[in-house]
Order: C-alpha cells, then structure tokens, then sequence
C-alpha cells in the first residue's frame, strides 16, 4: 500500500484569498499577529521524521536531511534528491511547495483561533481562512522588511478561553527572523554534509552573519542595492532589479527562457537573465556577507538549508507572483519540455515534460494524483494564470478578471500594473526618435504613444560547474579595484550573474548537470548604468558605435569564487576556451508614454524590440577573460 502523504490543495474556503506584500501584510492586526504566533508553533515542532509536517521537516524538502518525505520512494531513488534548479520544473515544482507551507500556517492558526472565546473565535477563525503567505518584492524595495529584520517582536492576541480584550506579548523571539534549531546532534548529523562547519555550531538560521555569528540585515540592503550614480543631475539606477524584471515580464515571452538558467543556442541579449537567474542574487546577498573579510555563508547562500531561513519563503512568494504575473501577460505560452540528463527522480525519465511528477507532491493522501507542470502551466490550452484553482492570488491579479474568456483583460489589467511598479521613470533617457532606419519603426499611430530608448544588455554563457563550488559573476563599468570585499560596494559595479547550487556528492540533479557539463545563461541590464556613465561624454544610448567603443575600454568583469572570496584567475579560467562567453547586445525598445494607451491591444502587438545587435567590439578585447569575439561559437 502506498505510504500516507499530506493533500497539498491549497487553503480551502469560497473564494481566493490575497498573497500581500510583507510590508501591507505586517499592517493587518488580526493575520499579522494570528501569523505570528502560527509560525512560532509550526516552527515549535520536534524535527524527526515523526513531525513530517512541522517546520523542520517541511524546510528540509529544500535539501538536507535528504531524506523521502511523506511518500514511498522507488528502491533505485536517491532519498530527498527534489532538486529541480536549473530545469524546466524550477516554477512549477515550488508552487505546490509554497502551498505545503501556506496550507500548514493555515491549519495552526485555526487552531490557535478555536482556542478563544466566543467573543473572538470568528472573527479569529475568518482571519486564519483568509491568510497567504506574503511576499517581499525585492525589485521595487530590497532592503529587508523591517517586520523580519530585528529578533524580537511584539505579539497581541486575545488569552485563550478569556473574553478579557487582546493581550500583547511583548520582545517574545520573531520566528520571521530566524529557525531556531533544536538539538546540536541532529545539527550534526544533517548539516555536515553541506561542508560549512558552521551550519553545525549555530543554533539558528543566519542572514548575511559576521564571523562571531551575528545576522546583519543592513549588509543584505547594502549587497542589494544598485550603487549611487556618479552623477546626481541625472537618473539613478534605482533598485537593482526594477528594470530587468520589467523587461522580463514584458519582452520574453517563451516558458523555457523565462524560467530558467539552462543554456539553449539563440538564448542572448534579455532572454538571457531567466527569472531563476534573479532568484540565485537574491539569495546569495542575503545569505552570505561579502562585504566583510572573514564572514561565513549564511543559510539562504546553500542551497541544502535555504529553506530554513523564514525570509526564503518570502523571496519564493515573490517569485511565484512573478511567474503569476507573467502567465497573466503571456496566457497562451505553454509548457517546454527539456532534457533531465536521466539523473534526477524519476531515474528512468530522460525528459522533464508537463507530466514529470513533482515529487514529493501529492493531491490526495495515498500518492495517486501527483503534482505535475501541467496543473501549472498548461501544455496544451490557454488560461493564463492558474494560481486561482489553488484558491490564492496577488494583487495585480484581481478576482473578477480571472474567468474564461477574460485572458485579454487580464493581460491588459496587469500589463498596467507591471508598467506602474517596474516601468522606467519618464526621463531625459527617453527619445521620440531612434537612429534607426524609419523603415524599422511601428506605425506612426503607434510611435504618438510611445518613446523609445536603446537597451543595453550583457549576456552570458558559462560552465555551472566551473569550480566545485558557487560563484559570482561582477559588471563593472569602470576599474572594479583589487579586494574583492569592495566589488559590492563599487560604484562602478552595475550588476552580478551568480550560480546556486549543490554539491554533486548529496545532489542527483547537480551530479548529473556537472557529467553533463550544463551551461548556465545569464544577463545583466546596464542601459540606466550607462546612461550615467555617459553623461558628460557627448555620447548617448542611441551612439552605437561609440558607445561599442567605450564599453571595451570601460566594461570590465571579475568572478568570485565563494568559498574562501578570492577570484578566479584569467589563468583558472582559460583552462577551457569554452568556460565562459560575455556578450554585449543594444536594441531599441518601444514604450508608452504614460500607462498603456486605450487602444493598448494595438500597441501590444506593436514591435517592441528594433534594431537588435551584438556588438562584438565591447567584448573582443577581453577574450583572455571570456570576451565573445565575433569568431567564437556562441
């Protein structure tokens, strides 16, 4: 008989029910403090195997114990191996996984609320219905939210079985803060694997931790935010990640470049940076201080314990949004399959398609309706996004939008909202008229709604398992100096591609990329950086040539090698010609003036990327570092 899993359905109730951003969320009395102390409970719960459904256990489905959980394993399985990163099921897997979270805050805070009075229970018990994990939008605010930055917190909340008004609790520990882990043993026998000794010694999940241990939430701001401009008269980059992920959901509209980092030919320019690949940034700066010498990696930096840091789930919320988003905008894409390099469960499937199974998910409680891609993203009818028939959406995504028929009100209505959040700002970068031949351009209707401004992007192509362990990958448009503890803090730095990744001994899916030699893509958007360099140069985005010139004299990059900081050599680095390509790509893009026009279906299907290039004499003069020259196999 098959083993006794957990239904993963999402929250029940009549209607779907908001994932609000942390910051909005914390601002709710009833949820907030009904969360709080959910967690704290989930979070209470013993560690082994016979609390499947406690924090520790749920956390470890990421990765270590790596151990089957709550399903029967094949007898040629690899125990726990989930691993899904750079593979077509990377979206999809983690949604049910975010629901197994949610579904479990739900049930504890029911149970909290049915413990109260009669004078408090409803209103208790309808607030625990209507709570969904919140998000942290990193790309319109990345410091961390000031609700999980500190270790204590205030809870207030009605004394069980008394009528007496709410009680606070106050500087009881924030279990959004950190795990706080039970016994040093299990420590021991679960984290040694990983190779950092200090996942053994700490008693509690880390972010951003010095070498005494203690977790800096203002390194993570500093790590993620994009530096000042040198000039303050003209724009500044804003958040790091606010322009790319604009034209992430805007301009890529195929299900494989966007979700993943798995190089295919013909992925360069901004199909390049995947969602998956601002996923791996995130959780880079925010586990690991690279600021300060001699600083450990944090949680979130492994991929083997990131789940144990409340924040990871944050960050996978704010993730799924934007597949949500994205399935919004491009309702009619489907699923792509994608080879699996036979390594990864099921062992005998050499093709993740809309059918894989993601294990460990299960609909139902006996391990016979799994999870599939296809409850996700569709592979053969278009309905855009599915996050309603798990009874939870975001709030670009509104209710009544969501039926049949409605997919290109929903695109519009969302679109909309895209371009408000993570829009450019209107200014002096903005040109009515592009130096490209007229015959190039939309429409004249169309270009009276719009204005237009050259993108410049990097685009990359490298080895994942260059060196055993992770890495990053610095933009620098300018000297980015000798100590790479100061590469962060640069000036001149303007981006970073970064590898998350297990070790090949306790990861099937790794193991098999390495044997494999995956290639990972990845991009970075300069165009706001470059705007800002160029001031005071008589250059402009639109002077291709010259500014191809510039960037070879200025475009510089450096890797990192995270174990130990010290960065990989040209001479490490040339070992094989092929470890790593960097391009450069312009094109012209198209955008609305103000919020998309009435007429926004016309202006949609308008051409929004004109006159693309390689510029291959930015990169050229670098070959000893990886530069991609116009002769080079891309």
């Amino acid at each position: 008989m098959p083993a006794i899993t957990y239904p993963i359905t999402g929250v029940g109730g009549p209607a779907p029910k908001p994932r609000r951003n942390i910051n909005d969320f914390a601002e709710d009395p009833l949820q907030w403090n009904l969360f709080l102390q959910a967690l704290t409970n989930f979070q209470s719960q013993e560690e082994d195997t016979r609390s499947p459904l406690g924090f520790y256990q749920v956390a470890g489905v990421h990765g270590t114990p790596y151990l089957s959980w709550m399903e029967e394993a094949d007898a040629d399985d690899r125990p726990g191996d989930y691993c899904t990163h750079g593979t077509a099921l990377f979206l999809t897997w983690h949604r049910p996984y975010l629901l197994l979270y949610e579904q479990r805050i739900v049930e504890e805070a029911l149970a909290i609320a049915s413990t109260f009075s009669d004078t408090y229970r409803t209103d208790y018990q309808t607030a625990a219905l209507s709570i969904r994990l919140p998000y942290w939008d990193w790309a319109t605010d990345s410091d961390v939210p000031q609700s999980i930055r500190f270790p204590t917190t205030d809870i207030t909340l009605p004394v069980a079985g008394s009528d007496a008004p709410p009680v606070t609790q106050q500087g009881v520990p924030n279990p959004m803060y950190s795990y706080k882990f039970k016994t040093s043993l299990r420590r021991q026998r679960d984290f040694s694997i990983v190779g950092v000794t200090e996942f053994v010694n700490w008693e509690e999940s880390k972010r951003c931790p010095d070498a005494n241990g203690t977790s800096h939430p203002e390194i993570v701001d500093q790590q993620l935010r994009t530096p000042k401009g040198k000039s303050p008269d003209t724009p500044t980059a804003g958040s790091s990640f606010r322009d790319p992920i604009f034209k992430l959901l805007t301009l890529v509209g195929s299900y494989g470049p966007f979700s993943n980092t798995g190089w295919k030919p013909g992925r360069d320019g901004v199909k390049n940076a995947s969602l998956e690949s601002y996923h791996n940034t995130i959780h880079n700066f925010t586990g690991t201080n690279f600021i300060t010498a001699g600083s450990p990696e944090g949680h979130m930096t492994e991929v083997p314990v990131a789940a144990f840091d409340p924040i990871f789930w944050l960050h996978h919320s704010n993730i799924d949004r934007m597949y949500a988003l994205w399935q919004a905008i491009y309702y009619e894409a489907l699923f792509e399959d994608q080879a699996t390099d036979n390594t990864r469960l099921p062992l005998t499937k050499a093709i993740d398609d809309a059918e894989t199974t993601l294990r460990p998910f299960y609909k139902d409680d006996h391990q016979a309706i799994p999870w599939t891609s296809s409850m996700i993203q569709k592979s053969s009818s278009a309905v855009g996004p599915t996050v309603f028939d798990y009874n939870y959406h975001y709030p670009e995504l509104p209710i009544e939008l969501s039926g049949p028929g409605k997919q290109e009100e929903m695109k519009s209505y969302v679109l909309n909202q895209v371009y408000q959040l993570y829009g450019p700002d209107l200014d002096k970068s903005l040109v009515d008229t592009p130096k490209v031949p007229h015959r190039l351009l939309p429409p004249s209707n169309i270009v009276d709604q719009g204005k237009f401004r050259r993108e410049w992007f990097i685009f990359l192509r490298v080895r994942k398992y260059l060196i055993p362990g992770n890495f990053t990958i610095f933009f620098f448009l300018g000297e980015p100096g000798d100590d790479p503890h100061q590469w962060l803090l640069s000036e001149n730095r303007v981006g970073t591609v970064d590898t998350f990744k297990s070790t090949t001994d306790i990861c099937g899916n790794c193991a098999g990329q390495e044997e494999a030699d995956q290639l990972l893509s990845g991009g970075v958007d300069i165009t706001n950086a470059l705007y800002n360099s160029l001031h005071g140069t008589g250059y402009t985005l639109d002077d291709r040539g010259e500014v191809e010139t510039w960037l070879a004299e200025n475009l510089k990059w450096r890797i990192l090698k995270h174990n130990g900081k010290t960065e990989l050599t040209p001479e490490e680095l040339q070992a094989n010609p092929d470890n790593l390509f960097v391009g450069v790509k312009s094109f012209v893009l198209l955008y609305p003036t103000d919020q998309l026009p009435i007429d926004g279906e016309q202006f949609q299907s308008a051409p929004k990327i004109i006159d693309e290039r390689i510029h291959f004499g930015a990169t050229e003069p670098q070959r000893d570092r990886g530069g991609l020259g116009s002769q080079d196999p891309y």
